[in-house]
């Protein structure tokens, strides 16, 4: 029986690389893993794209660096939380229209959101090797290989800059969180 940890985190876990590896799966639940006391099933790291193959249409696999480790990754845009679909964006629109008629009083907010809602790009595989990426996503272990690797939902393209603060944040958040919660 699978049981959701007290100490469940909520919102993805900050990580170093490293440290995908380093945590142990949860005895009570496979899809949870833990470290430095406590639970996690979502994750999210920063890194440098090493390498790309088994690219399609739909998906791509990919390896990611930090410094501290490399990371198999696969990444199925298809599945991501930010896709519309087609019928949803024809609701959308229809509900919009309908608004139009009667004269809604937040028409401008709502013209905005519908304008940044029709204008989110379809095509995330926007990079390439050596792109700086923030990877959003699961931690699972490759049923053929017995690899521990991520299966990732969001992968946006950052900047040195950004994995700069990114390191900044990650030494305070392991300072201050993460280390003292095995105190």
């Amino acid at each position: 029986m699978d049981i959701v940890p007290n100490n469940f985190q909520r919102y993805p876990m900050k990580l170093y690389v490293q440290d995908i590896f380093r945590a142990k799966r949860s005895e009570h639940n496979k899809y949870f893993y833990e470290l430095f006391g406590l639970s996690f099933k979502n994750i999210m790291v920063h890194g440098v794209v090493t390498t790309l193959y088994n690219k399609t249409n739909n998906s791509t696999n990919l390896e990611l660096s930090d410094g501290t480790g490399t990371v198999q990754i696969y990444y199925d845009w298809g599945k991501r939380n930010k896709n519309v679909s087609k019928e949803m964006m024809k609701s959308l629109h229809r509900d919009f229209v309908e608004q139009l008629r009667y004269g809604d009083s937040n028409l401008d907010i709502k013209s905005k959101m519908m304008t940044a809602i029709s204008e989110t790009k379809q095509e995330p595989a926007n990079f390439d090797v050596g792109s700086h990426l923030c990877v959003i996503g699961d931690v699972f272990i490759d049923g053929l290989t017995g690899t521990r690797m991520m299966s990732a939902y969001e992968c946006t393209v950052t900047n040195v800059e950004r994995d700069i603060v990114w390191l900044e944040e990650l030494r305070y958040l392991y300072e201050k969180f993460y280390l003292r919660s095995k105190e």
